[in-house]
């Protein structure tokens, strides 16, 4: 069933989110997205390229035709992790059940895409470049696990963690801290996942990572 008028809806979001979306192919990554990005002293905005990036990517992959019905669950989804609506507006379009909490995993995608498109890394394209590619590893999670993949995963918690660091050292706010801590503490179970990986040989997933995410939390309850 076409639900164009629904569909509509979207594209009135994503033309108020900013304007006209990038050129882009629903086949580009993030990797690409970072490729493409000002280098550090241009008097561009990371944070502005960065949305112009991901909202063409959207409108490629869901508003070149007709929006199905089918489509609408993969798109709000895209939308909250992307950082383009707020945990209540990915509730109120029936992102997450009433009685279901919002995965840790996708949270943390959304804080960290909203960090970055919130300007806040604008004046240093390096160090944003890095948490996107945080963002990425994050994403690719439920793929096969490789050397590369593992490098980057290691290089993406260690950023996390020196930003953490210095976010406490700068008397960053309680809440901002409190979202970095919770972005480590999901590489930290995407970690103990993958090192089951060896053992098993079960491929690790969202699911996965959410199950040890909370067993590590109730571990570490008084």
């Amino acid at each position: 069933m076409d639900i164009n008028n629904q569909a509509q809806s979207y594209q009135g979001l994503l033309n108020m989110l900013n304007g006209k979306p990038a050129n882009d192919s629903a086949g580009t990554s993030q990797q690409r997205i970072v490729d493409s990005l000002p280098h550090s002293g241009s008097g561009d905005s990371v944070s502005l390229s960065y949305k112009g990036a991901k909202l063409g990517m959207i409108s490629a992959e869901y508003f070149s035709g007709t929006v199905k019905s089918s489509d609408i669950p993969a798109l709000t989804e895209r939308l909250y992790q992307d950082g383009f609506i707020n945990e209540s507006e990915f509730r109120s379009l029936g992102g997450v059940k009433a009685d279901e909490s919002t995965s840790q995993i996708a949270q943390s995608v959304h804080f960290l895409n909203d960090f970055i498109m919130g300007e806040a890394v604008d004046g240093d394209s390096e160090g944003a470049k890095s948490l996107m590619l945080a963002v990425d590893t994050l994403q690719r999670m439920d793929e096969a696990s490789t050397a590369d993949s593992r490098r980057k995963e290691t290089e993406a918690y260690e950023f996390v963690s020196g930003y953490t660091e210095i976010l406490k050292e700068t008397n960053a706010s309680a809440n901002l801290i409190e979202g970095f801590e919770q972005v480590l503490k999901v590489f930290e179970a995407l970690d103990t996942v993958r090192k089951n990986e060896l053992q098993t040989g079960a491929l690790a997933s969202y699911a996965s990572v959410q199950e040890t995410f909370n067993e590590h939390k109730d571990e570490n309850k008084p």
